[in-house]
């Protein structure tokens, strides 16, 4: 298979493997990344001839924004999914387990956002590498993620809990959910509005 996420394309990937999840048919995933407002670093191949990154607009896209945009691209599309996201330190102890439980068991997609220098335990470069994941399924005490971008090697990965955990709360967030708009409710968390 040949790969059409251009670097920082995590985002649009998720989004994409959510769609095909929930059975939408969407023939042209690459224009994913430029409908949601993704950058590119200059000096990265852009294939897809996304906006470039500057100082104002770092490389790719931040959680909030892309939460808002990739529910006005489902809203424009008339699709009923919609993206929720939930921060992990909004989260008392491990109890964001339970959301991850209630999220798949509702037929979510369940994306992952975290740090991936410090989930690999890089040190170096100091700057973190904000990065999301999807869950394919949860172990007693472990996750199997999945990079729908290609950029992580190996692309399927087994983590335990606190590895996750840590990587998530050191850019402060968390699980990135696309289901019905009308199932994005959780328990501990306040209630989903649109």
């Amino acid at each position: 298979m040949t790969r059409i996420w251009p670097p920082h394309c995590c985002v649009p990937a998720f989004v994409h493997a959510a769609l095909v999840q929930h059975g939408v048919e969407f023939p042209f995933p690459e224009t994913i990344p430029g409908l949601i407002g993704v950058r590119v670093d200059p000096s990265q191949d852009n294939p897809l001839k996304l906006a470039l990154a500057d100082a104002a607009h770092p490389p790719g896209i931040r959680g909030a924004d892309a939460e808002l945009e990739v529910n006005r691209m489902f809203a424009d599309l008339e699709l009923d999914l919609r993206l929720r996201r939930v921060r992990f330190d909004s989260l008392k102890a491990e109890l964001w387990v339970d959301v991850l439980d209630a999220a798949l068991s509702s037929g979510a997609a369940v994306g992952i956002g975290f740090d991936y220098n410090h989930f690999m335990g890089r040190t170096t470069p100091k700057a973190a590498a904000q990065h999301v994941l999807r869950v394919l399924y949860r172990d007693v005490g472990s996750l199997t993620l999945f990079d729908d971008s290609g950029e992580a090697k190996p692309a399927t990965i087994n983590a335990d809990f606190q590895r996750v955990k840590s990587a998530v709360l050191s850019i402060r967030d968390g699980f990135w959910i696309i289901n019905d708009r009308t199932r994005l409710d959780f328990p501990h968390v306040p209630m989903w509005q649109s």
